[in-house]
């Protein structure tokens, strides 16, 4: 399915089937919303948040029915995410590890996280190339702690020509 020309994540449309009807997610560090747009047009209702206030001009102008938060989640005073709040919560390409407790605090019991980014090898062919943005084989999992592990990936992904990591599980 394409969202105006942008595909969503594969890795997304592999496991949407796990969401529940008109389930409330968050599309965290969204860019432009490709991931979001696809799960809002298959019902659900998203949230999407990042600091790109054009993006998110560009998304609210698709009158999707959704809530759009600019907020910078680096900053000495980050945004906080509201707690038990999501039942889904999708990032992709994305890397902040001060806010992975953030992330399980916001889920609901029973949630999903799907998390896909660049993996450490991905230095070798390409960007990013900063540590701070790429992930160790089976880290993700690490930040998840007692999650019900649903998918796990580390490695060479050819559909998207990059080295990535990627985790999807159910909070407790």
């Amino acid at each position: 399915m394409s969202c105006n020309g942008e595909q969503p994540a594969i890795l997304l449309q592999k496991v949407n089937h796990l969401l529940p009807p008109s389930a409330k997610v968050l599309d965290l560090a969204c860019g432009f919303g490709r991931n979001g747009k696809y799960l809002a047009a298959q019902g659900h209702k998203v949230s999407f948040l990042d600091k790109n206030s054009e993006a998110l001009a560009e998304i609210q102008q698709q009158r999707l029915q959704s809530e759009i938060i600019e907020a910078d989640l680096e900053c000495d005073n980050p945004y906080q995410l509201p707690q038990n709040r999501y039942d889904a919560i999708v990032v992709f390409r994305y890397l902040h590890r001060p806010l992975m407790p953030t992330i399980v605090d916001a889920l609901k019991p029973g949630g999903l996280v799907v998390y896909e980014t660049f993996n450490h090898q991905q230095a070798d062919i390409g960007r990013p190339r900063n540590p701070n943005f790429l992930l160790q084989d089976g880290e993700l999992a690490t930040h998840f702690p007692n999650f019900e592990l649903i998918h796990q990936f580390d490695g060479f992904d050819e559909a998207q020509q990059a080295f990535i990591s990627q985790f999807v599980g159910r909070k407790p």
